[in-house]
């Protein structure tokens, strides 16, 4: 009984200690953007900044740095959609839903304004991060799942068109307003709770939402 006691302790220890050095790879390619530009990074500097090896990082992305952004993006997304809390969720109550993950969008790139900006620069310059936008597969599980979750809520209806192609015109639309924030600072213009409520209106429009008795 001790010793599967003892190699369940070991297994468990072997797990936290990759999910350690994960983040610990995820945080310092950040760090490493903000400061450098995202072209200006290599896999050996995220190595020597997160306090691993070279193989190590192309053992959990073997995509190199754009992986690891790409599964950042991911980790970021089920903690904005709660996808994966659905009991803290009121599935009655789209607006309200649609408006935490808006603002909840908006406090992050506050909070991550340095990597945002040090993205759109790169993707402004057409640079490596263009083309690696470009071949990414958005029609793959995750997203499918993500799209199936929204239209889960009463009032959501989206009639014949695919959820995957609605998600990515939301996408398209919500993230375009808030990089036009950083870049131009619209709130200058419209207060930021003005700029919340216009994508609340968009996301129901794009989610053909309607109020449900």
């Amino acid at each position: 009984m001790l010793a599967k006691k003892t190699v369940e302790d070991e297994q468990t220890s072997v797990k936290r200690n990759k999910k350690a050095k994960i983040i610990s790879i995820q945080n310092a390619t950040c760090m490493l953007i903000e400061t450098k530009g995202y072209e200006n990074v290599t896999i050996r500097d995220i190595a020597e900044a997160g306090g691993v090896s070279i193989g190590l990082i192309y053992k959990y992305f073997p995509g190199g740095k754009f992986d690891i952004l790409k599964e950042i993006s991911y980790r970021y997304a089920d903690e904005l959609f709660m996808t994966k809390r659905p009991e803290n969720i009121d599935f009655n109550d789209f607006p309200g839903y649609m408006r935490n993950v808006i603002k909840n969008m908006q406090q992050h790139i506050k909070d991550n304004s340095s990597l945002s900006k040090a993205l759109i620069m790169a993707a402004l310059l057409d640079g490596e991060i263009v083309d690696e936008v470009k071949n990414m597969d958005f029609k793959n599980e995750y997203y499918k799942a993500v799209s199936e979750f929204f239209c889960s809520f009463n009032g959501v209806e989206i009639g014949d068109k695919d959820p995957l192609e609605v998600l990515m015109d939301w996408g398209i639309a919500i993230k375009g307003i808030i990089i036009s924030d950083i870049i131009y600072n619209l709130s200058l213009i419209k207060s930021e709770e003005a700029l919340t409520d216009l994508m609340v209106d968009i996301s129901l429009k794009i989610w053909g939402y309607h109020e449900t008795i």
